[in-house]
């Protein structure tokens, strides 16, 4: 047993990082007890949707874990415990990076709370879009032989069926928090480096690179050409994404900074019309009337 838990906690070094940043940003911006409902529901999320995959074929359609890693580190039914407890950070990151994102470097919440939760939940599943493809190629780095799935897949052998549970376990999680957090107010912040959620928006960049640069690495150092094709491609896919998400998140913070820069008239009154009227005169320069005489000075 203390082998195994040494093997989770240590062996997979990089999961107990981004645990550790979980808990002090949660901590932080939940407190305690939230921090702890939340953390006990995605867990259970977790080893519920990871062993009905495995059994069942649901949510993620039917796939199955390494059973070679039993022994060298922890197991919850047929799922390595660290993949349940990843669940805590790759939800939270989204939702607290959603925030941000629509809120902008100078709020902490913004004005359209649903936008708020589907950004939350897109920025889980891209997450795995990156993740989950590069963790199927773990014989060839750190990770080693992890998991495996039954049918082909449209996305570097992910199938269509994954992307749903993902999307549905990740609205379930993104939907804890937003419940949980509903009380959060809207107070302003100085500069994008003091924002509440900045932590978290770089975690959750942090887990992405960290994806990235490893799948750069494979690309170039593996011996097999088409792992190193696919490690490349998957690799290049995170810019392909990430690229336009970023223009587009610089295009709204300019929008809100615009708006917050126009003047608000809080009580606004009738305009009067103050268009010159043209007033007929007779070639004398005497003002003519309404039948076209010519009328003096004082309209005799």
């Amino acid at each position: 047993m203390v082998d195994e838990i040494i093997g989770t906690v240590a062996g997979r070094w990089y999961v107990t990082l981004f645990g550790v940043a979980f808990a002090a940003g949660s901590l932080r911006h939940l407190g305690w007890r939230r921090t702890t409902i939340y953390a006990a529901v995605a867990i259970g999320v977790g080893i519920l949707a990871e062993n009905g995959s495995v059994h069942l074929g649901f949510p993620y359609t039917r796939y199955a874990f390494d059973d070679s890693l039993r022994g060298d580190e922890l197991f919850v039914g047929d799922v390595p415990l660290m993949v349940s407890l990843s669940y805590t950070f790759m939800a939270y990151f989204a939702f607290a990076s959603a925030r941000l994102l629509v809120s902008g470097p100078h709020r902490t919440r913004s004005a359209m709370p649903v936008l708020e939760y589907a950004t939350a939940v897109v920025l889980a599943v891209w997450a795995l879009w990156i993740v989950d493809p590069i963790s199927r190629l773990g014989a060839h780095f750190f990770l080693g032989e992890l998991f495996r799935y039954d049918g082909p897949g449209f996305w570097f052998g992910l199938p269509l069926g994954s992307q749903l549970g993902f999307g549905l376990t990740a609205s379930i999680l993104v939907g804890v928090l937003t419940w949980l957090a509903r009380d959060e107010p809207d107070e302003p912040v100085t500069r994008l480096r003091a924002h509440p959620h900045a932590g978290a928006l770089g975690s959750y960049l942090g887990q992405i690179l960290f994806m990235t640069v490893t799948a750069l690495v494979v690309a170039r150092t593996d011996g097999d050409a088409t792992v190193a094709a696919t490690a490349d491609t998957l690799a290049g896919a995170t810019f392909v994404i990430g690229l336009p998400v970023a223009l587009f998140v610089a295009i709204h913070w300019r929008s809100l900074e615009l708006a917050s820069r126009a003047p608000i008239d809080s009580n606004p009154e009738p305009h009067e019309s103050h268009e010159a009227i043209s007033v007929p005169r007779s070639r004398s320069g005497r003002v003519l009337d309404v039948v076209g005489r010519g009328t003096g000075p004082t309209g005799g």
